[in-house]
């Protein structure tokens, strides 16, 4: 009964391929359509058949639409005719389509098959993959009582309709032009990764480039945002330039808001991730942010804290070494961690050199408390003990080697033993300050006596830059805000590598360090399905990537309101352990996921 009713539409489908579409294009769609009635797919790329189609009210299109070459001249030098079969007997919307010629030529064997010609021309897949500029087309197979094919070119549509009982999954059966489900979904997690988040524009221009690679050395020669030029204030805000809650909209109180606050400083990152073409430059200087922490909490003037994002935007692709000497010598850190008017050892008084930054940029800034392995895991003495990375006297020897150091001068002013706050430009030494006793650094290192305080700050920058901790300790956690919150020990060996050496012999350039973290087969490849694979996205990135993804806009007042109220205050983190420590692990799995802490 069911085959007889399908005459008239078989008969009139083969009146209408009689004359495949005969106007040449590149690419024409092969359109899918789905009745959710019978629970039948039907796919055509021949417009007659889609004009009838659209007609039915019983049949609807899925969206799920792919391009074929209609013509051998439009087509691949590889592409081969597909053939086109019916099967009245099962129904008029069973369609076949094939491309190997094995499976062809049997079906014009088989009694309930109707050859009805070559449609489309497609490529075989080689080992049951499609080359670089085409895509798998997956089929499924019902025949448990009926015929019922699926053609198509998600993976999610073919994988949901391998879970319908008794629908078989054929795997690629041939390839069509375009873009892969996986290298789509590759481009999407490489955006997700290397911006603050993708758009349709920029996924276009990642096809258009080609590779993950072109798209990354893009990235790495675009030049800095640049945050405004903000103006010097005293530490203490004069009358003029204080918020006053009976006018919040007057003179003094913008001073104050604009001044006394990050809050431009914040609207001006925001503007800059929502919009800014320096998008992997801005994640790497954000990341680092994260890693070099200071903090409004402690320096809340505009003109500071933007000197010093500024600071780690313009040196994200430079060299570690380079980057830790500037960190060293910004008098907002060294407000920050108490570098700043660090005292020679004075006996009468009975005060030594602050320890403060001497202890965090080993701990937090470069290498962390214990001896690392290459691949970030911890060393081990004979019974078992993690080994330290560094004793009491190495941190009291560094703190000393820091000691000398003061405020720039403000112009026109005479130098002093300890110059008044000034964030502009790098802190200056007053040499008469610098402990010149020997100090005991790193790996059996002492500094010798009588050096002045340039050459003992440059000698301990080399003397931490170049310890083995370096490189897996910075990988790592570049790995984590970038890609991945639990990579694997080989990731992160073979970041350290590029860390330790970038091929031409250089040590600490962190260009080639981001670019191997993105382009690594970790990060790279196929569509991720591990259930430890990402991170979680903070505030910072969900909530731009959310407005970036919408096309949205926004002046960055809302926006830095919500991420203040999310738990992440834009450069405003509660102490310099960041927003969340690079080690939290998830209590149910033990998974190091760190921004569940916040």
């Amino acid at each position: 009964m069911r085959a007889n009713k399908s005459w008239f539409f078989i008969l009139a489908a083969l009146a209408a391929i009689a004359s495949f579409d005969s106007a040449s294009a590149s690419t024409v769609d092969a359109v899918e359509y789905y009745n959710p009635t019978t629970r039948h797919w039907f796919r055509t790329p021949h417009s007659s058949e889609i004009a009838a189609f659209d007609a039915k009210p019983a049949w609807v299109r899925t969206g799920l639409n792919f391009k074929v070459w209609p013509a051998a001249a439009d087509a691949s030098p590889s592409a081969l005719p597909a053939c086109q079969y019916s099967a009245p007997v099962y129904g008029a919307d069973v369609r076949f389509y094939g491309v190997n010629p094995d499976e062809c030529n049997f079906l014009r064997s088989y009694p309930e098959a109707v050859f009805e010609g070559t449609p489309f021309y497609a490529v075989m897949p080689q080992n049951g993959s499609c080359a670089e500029g085409t895509q798998s087309v997956y089929r499924n197979f019902y025949s448990a009582g009926d015929v019922r094919f699926r053609f198509s070119t998600s993976i999610a549509a073919y994988q949901d309709t391998s879970d319908v009982p008794k629908f078989q999954a054929q795997g690629t059966v041939f390839c069509v032009p375009g873009i892969s489900d996986a290298k789509r979904a590759d481009i999407v997690r490489l955006l997700m990764q290397s911006t603050f988040g993708p758009t349709d524009d920029l996924i276009a221009h990642v096809m258009q480039a080609g590779t993950p690679q072109a798209f990354v050395d893009e990235q790495l020669g675009k030049p800095a945002s640049q945050y405004p030029q903000f103006f010097y204030y005293p530490i203490s805000a004069p009358a003029s330039c204080k918020f006053d809650a009976s006018a919040p909209t007057g003179a003094a109180s913008l001073c104050a808001r604009d001044n006394y606050s990050l809050f431009q400083v914040q609207l001006s990152f925001l503007q800059h991730a929502l919009t800014g073409e320096d998008q992997l430059r801005q994640r790497a200087a954000f990341a680092l942010s994260q890693i070099f922490v200071v903090s409004g909490v402690k320096v809340n003037l505009a003109y500071g804290m933007a000197a010093y994002q500024q600071l780690l935007l313009d040196g994200a692709f430079g060299n570690f070494r380079d980057l830790l000497y500037k960190v060293t010598l910004n008098p907002v850190m060294g407000r920050y961690l108490d570098m700043v008017n660090n005292d020679k050892t004075d006996a009468t008084n009975s005060t030594a050199p602050n320890e403060n930054y001497a202890r965090e940029i080993m701990q937090l800034f470069s290498m962390g408390v214990v001896e690392l392995n290459l691949d970030g895991t911890p060393k081990y003495d004979a019974q078992g003990h993690r080994l330290p990375a560094y004793s009491q006297e190495i941190i009291e020897g560094f703190a000393h080697a820091f000691t000398g150091w003061t405020f720039p001068p403000l112009p026109g002013a005479a130098a002093r033993l300890h110059n008044p706050v000034n964030f502009a430009g790098e802190m200056v030494v007053v040499e008469s300050n610098h402990d010149k006793q020997p100090k005991f650094l790193l790996n059996g290192v002492v500094l010798p006596p009588g050096q002045s305080a340039q050459q003992d700050l440059n000698a301990a920058i080399d003397n931490i830059f170049n310890h083995s901790n370096v490189g897996p300790f910075i990988s790592r956690q570049l790995i984590q805000k970038l890609v991945t919150g639990s990579p694997g020990a080989a990731y992160v060996a073979r970041i350290a590598s590029v860390f330790n050496n970038n091929g031409a012999g250089i040590r600490g350039d962190l260009s080639a360090v981001v670019r191997a973290i993105l382009l690594d087969p970790e990060a790279r490849g196929e569509i991720k399905t591990a259930g430890d694979f990402g991170h979680l996205k903070e505030p910072v990135l969900y909530v731009i990537g959310m407005l970036r993804a919408l096309n949205g806009k926004s002046d960055g007042v809302y926006l830095r309101n919500q991420l203040a109220a999310m738990g992440q205050n834009l450069f405003n983190p509660a102490s310099v352990f960041n927003y969340y420590p690079p080690d939290h692990t998830l209590a149910s799995s033990g998974v190091t996921a760190p921004e569940f802490a916040i």
